[in-house]
């Protein structure tokens, strides 16, 4: 099947053989190096962790995250969430980076690590080969036991990026509310269908179809 890796994040598909697909060493080896370059430039650092609504999701997770921890990362798990809510959440959380689990547009059989820095936003070029340099290397230490990181769990991500969209100074939400709106949503199956209609009822929007 694939596995590609590029700057921006590794994308493959599920099982297979290690190098040519993601598979759970694939996922061990590029989480720890994206950890070695991040804790190279704080030592205690701090990492936000969320997932689409893929079948591989939730496995992939658990391995990204204990991997972290094994790093010695304070490992801030969202759960499922969507792009942009782990964006804000990096930010929120002061946290000197994020992993979104998720391959956007792809069939289910792909799964991907898209890699963000301390802004929220995708790493740098330079940072990017860094993270690629140092997985072929397996260039990265695991920690002792007494200094493994620490897992804290926050679930009420997305509902403080609804707040950050209501309460957004260009958000004019009483003129969407008079227009009263009738809208359909197709969430893809994924969590788009956790967000979506909720902030479009909190925007007035009172009949809401949600395609799932």
């Amino acid at each position: 099947m694939a596995l590609i890796k590029s700057i921006s994040g590794i994308r493959g598909t599920i099982g297979g053989k290690p190098g040519e697909n993601l598979t759970p060493v694939d996922l061990v080896k590029y989480t720890a190096a994206f950890a070695a370059m991040i804790k190279g430039k704080n030592k205690t650092a701090k990492i936000v962790v969320g997932r689409d609504g893929r079948i591989s999701g939730a496995i992939t997770q658990s391995i990204v995250v204990n991997t972290l921890l094994s790093m010695g990362i304070h490992v801030i798990d969202a759960g499922l969430s969507t792009t942009p809510t782990v964006e804000l959440a990096v930010k929120w959380e002061s946290a000197d980076g994020g992993i979104i689990i998720t391959a956007s547009h792809n069939p289910k059989e792909w799964n991907a690590l898209k890699l963000l820095n301390s802004d929220g936003e995708f790493i740098s070029a330079e940072d990017g080969e860094i993270v690629l340099k140092t997985a072929d290397a397996a260039d990265f230490m695991f920690v002792p036991v007494d200094k493994l990181g620490v897992l804290e769990e926050v679930k009420d991500f997305m509902s403080r990026h609804i707040d950050a969209v209501i309460n957004y100074p260009l958000t004019e939400v009483e003129l969407i509310r008079s227009r009263k709106f009738r809208v359909v949503v197709d969430t893809i199956n994924s969590t788009g269908a956790l967000i979506i209609p909720e902030l479009l009822k909190r925007l007035g929007v009172e009949e809401v179809i949600l395609l799932n």
